[in-house]
């Protein structure tokens, strides 16, 4: 199977063909919940001819469980009618949706790889998993520059470099091309430098035109040349591009800058509209309307069947009454059955899995073992002596954002990558937020061995770094080689500081600047194994930051 570009006398066909209804069906992307279809997905597909499908964790449970019900929601289709775009989130790190152990690592790993060869064997690889379930359109790459205070990009973005990030991400998505998986770049014209989760508020990012130009409009401007087929937009107001309001629902962005100025033709999906920045502002389903309106091909509302019909009516309503053209919504569907044509949607395909799944692992692990940084290194101490056991801290698992999923929190990770790679560990996971650092006096071990402490999204817990700053006090005061007399109490504590691993993004260390530290960019099975490995001397460390890690504003 390949991408195959249609005719246009046979798009032309296919519009033809539809209804006003069924064209206004067919710009809409919709959630639900549950892994079986349900009486509001099935009314969306059958009456209002929906043109897509968004998976979330919650309708996940086995690869044959999604496989079947995937192939359930393309046989509710009606008789001529296109069949359905099947969207996900499976970026990688800590933004999967596949709970199996197939997730890659985050999009910042492969940037600490720097290798595109790599990125475009990983976009290839989930590619060829996802396409296997059914699943036509990955919600990746992200192409936003990251920035250091952002609270929902982080890892997630390829890095803080403009070239880079372009450079990965277009290697990505033309592995997911490869794989006959729609790419979508996400989320122009730039979501990096924001310090606000759209998911929460509307951020507002106040850069000029020239800094948007030479940063974060960079990756996409690449993408696009490269012919990726869908960009998602962000609900992000960008005075410099003429919109103080979110640029999902801004004409001068889509249409103007987008389409206009740089010339794309590709699809233009929305982030969800029920996030707060368009339901607190313009509203879910006037926004609906007005994204439309902006330029938009497709809207996507992950959760509420309401909100799903209501929307559709709205913009039914819309081209009545005049205010949106028939012409207009002719455009967008255009584009969206050239781009299921060109991708042979349906039900048709490999089943075979376990074969993706095995290369999917593979690729995880080189990614893993080529991104592992270890970013201060004290002499003697790496790799780490096993001669006692090794005491591993660990922090509840608490998601960073809306974006995340949910994962289980009541067991250690890293603890369990070292002890499966022959290391004695004594684990501990610790509760947040409040009463971790009460705990830690407690739960200290007597062992005389290292300890280790992962952190995770230090901004939201900074207790995390007021639990490492007392495990140095305590071993200090344990030390037998530390002298009492010392001028230096610091000094002291500094030659028994923890060895701290950052589990999530780099920056994170910024908080624990004394002693060790290393970062896996993630906590994905792929990336704790290659840590752990590291600290026993199994691996060397190659990766590079692909991100500046801020002063502490220490001396």
């Amino acid at each position: 199977m390949s991408v195959t570009e249609p005719s246009s006398s046979s798009v032309s066909a296919s519009l033809q063909s539809l209804s006003l209804d069924a064209k206004i069906g067919q710009l809409f992307v919709a959630g639900f919940d549950g892994t079986r279809p349900t009486p509001g997905i099935e009314s969306l597909i059958t009456e209002r001819q929906l043109g897509g499908i968004i998976y979330f964790a919650r309708n996940i449970e086995t690869p044959a469980q999604l496989r079947q019900l995937s192939d359930s929601l393309q046989g509710s289709v009606p008789a001529n009618v296109p069949p359905l775009l099947v969207a996900i989130d499976q970026e990688g790190g800590r933004v999967t949706r596949l709970p199996w152990e197939t997730q890659l690592p985050s999009a910042m790993a492969i940037g600490a790889a720097n290798d595109a060869s790599i990125a475009e064997a990983a976009g290839e690889a989930v590619g060829r998993e996802l396409r296997r379930l059914g699943i036509s359109v990955n919600l990746a790459p992200v192409l936003d520059v990251n920035r250091a205070d952002n609270p929902v990009i982080g890892a997630r973005s390829f890095g803080d470099r403009p070239a880079s990030v372009a450079e990965l991400g277009t290697a990505f998505a033309a592995g997911l091309r490869e794989s006959t998986v729609v790419a979508c770049g996400k989320h122009f014209p730039g979501h990096g430098d924001t310090t606000v989760d759209s998911h929460l508020d509307l951020p507002c990012v106040d850069h000029t035109r020239d800094h948007l130009n030479c940063v974060d409009l960079r990756p996409f401007r690449a993408a696009l040349n490269a012919g990726i087929d869908m960009l998602m937009t962000a609900h992000v107001a960008y005075p410099a591009l003429g919109t103080t309001r979110p640029a999902t629902v801004s004409q001068s962005v889509v249409t103007g800058l987008l389409r206009d100025e740089l010339g794309y033709e590709g699809l233009v999906i929305t982030d969800c509209m029920e996030m707060d920045a368009i339901a607190d502002t313009v509203g879910t389903v006037e926004g609906s309307v007005q994204a439309i309106e902006a330029g938009c091909d497709l809207i996507t509302i992950s959760h509420s069947l309401d909100l799903q019909h209501a929307a559709i009516d709205a913009v039914i309503d819309a081209v009545e009454s005049g205010r949106l053209s028939e012409d207009r919504i002719d455009a967008s569907v255009r584009r969206i059955l050239r781009m299921k044509r060109a991708y042979t949607m349906g039900m048709n395909g490999s089943t075979d899995w376990l074969s993706a799944a095995r290369e999917c692992r593979t690729v995880a692990q080189t990614i893993a073992e080529r991104s592992v940084t270890l970013v201060r290194a004290d002499t003697g101490r790496i790799p780490i002596s096993t001669d006692e056991p090794v005491a591993v801290y660990e922090f509840e698992n608490k998601r960073g954002s809306l974006a995340e999923t949910d994962v289980d929190s009541s067991y250690g990770p890293f603890a369990s990558a070292l002890s499966t790679a022959g290391v004695d560990v004594i684990a501990s996971t610790l509760p947040l937020p409040s009463d971790a650092l009460d705990s830690v006096t407690s739960s200290r071990s007597d062992t005389k061995g290292p300890t280790i402490v992962c952190i995770s999204d230090v901004r939201a817990h900074p207790v995390q770094a007021a639990v490492v700053r007392k495990f140095a006090e305590i071993d200090s005061n344990r030390n037998p080689d530390s002298d009492s007399d010392s001028d230096s109490d610091s000094d002291s504590i500094q030659d028994v500081h923890p060895i701290v691993v950052a589990v999530r993004a780099p920056y994170d260390l910024a908080a624990v600047p004394d002693g060790v530290t290393m970062t896996t960019y993630d906590d994905t099975p792929a990336s704790l194994a290659a840590g752990a490995r590291v600290l026993i001397g199994d691996l060397s460390p190659t990766g590079r930051l692909p991100v500046t890690i801020p002063d502490d504003g220490r001396e």
